[in-house]
């Protein structure tokens, strides 16, 4: 592996780590009650369903917490979901789990010619990025979440 992969691993690595402890200070009770917008449980479902799709590449229509459900680009990647928000805490948060560490794992084993591809980017003019900046991208959308966890947990309190 070489430093930039380091890197990468590290910083998500980190950042999932600190998502995940979000997460897990929710009480079960909690877990599915919307705040600030959303529930924990989007919110953790949401995250692993964008990494699935902009990290790893995975297009497939099992999509259904992306957040731009009324957008026409979702209308092919929508389908039924691995998991909803209904689905118990432990559930989600296995899910998340199992994602992080595909990406954990892509992230360490990929090609010089991976690092310098695209990725799936719809806010990008033409829809995609260069990789590393939508690696980039979905580390801070993973912090943006985590603080809208850590708020809702404020607004409960």
């Amino acid at each position: 592996m070489n430093e930039l992969q380091d890197f990468l691993t590290e910083q998500y690595a980190a950042e999932l780590g600190a998502f995940r402890a979000a997460l897990n200070a929710v009480p079960g009770e909690r877990f599915a009650l919307a705040t600030v917008g959303h529930s924990p449980a989007w919110h953790a479902l949401h995250i692993a369903e964008w990494l699935r799709l902009a990290v790893l590449g995975d297009r497939s229509a099992t999509y259904a917490h992306l957040g731009w459900e009324d957008q026409p680009w979702v209308k092919d990647l929508s389908g039924t979901p691995a998991l909803t928000e209904a689905a118990d805490k432990d559930a989600v948060l296995a899910y998340l789990d199992e994602v992080s560490g595909q990406v954990l794992t892509f992230l360490q084993n990929m090609s010089a010619e991976e690092l310098q591809g695209t990725s799936f980017s719809p806010s990008a003019p033409n829809g995609e990025r260069p990789r590393l900046q939508g690696i980039g991208l979905h580390l801070r959308h993973v912090a943006y979440h985590r603080g809208q966890v850590r708020l809702g947990m404020k607004e409960q309190a």
